[in-house]
């Protein structure tokens, strides 16, 4: 009977904790965002902008999959090379 009652609180509970998420002044950042502040304030190096900006558009997936299509080509025939020919 406890249980259920605890399990009724968190059930009750649990929806008001997310306007208090959307209430907080700056976004929540991930690790990676966090490390690359603090290493940039203990080099004093700001960050520059990426050479060629892949977050918009297509170019990402394109390079990836010839990155992919590259490798397979190169294990499928070393793959041959090692496995299917016999040694001379």
């Amino acid at each position: 009977m406890k249980i259920k009652k605890a399990v009724m609180v968190l059930i009750l509970i649990f929806p008001l904790l997310f306007p208090l998420t959307a209430l907080a002044g700056e976004k929540w950042l991930g690790t990676d965002d966090l490390v690359d502040r603090k290493m940039e304030e203990i080099a004093g190096i700001a960050a520059r902008e990426p050479l060629i900006d892949i977050s918009q558009g297509n170019l990402g997936l394109f390079i990836f999959t010839a990155g992919g299509f590259a490798a397979g080509v190169v294990f499928g025939y070393y793959w041959r090379k090692i496995f299917s020919e016999k040694a001379g």
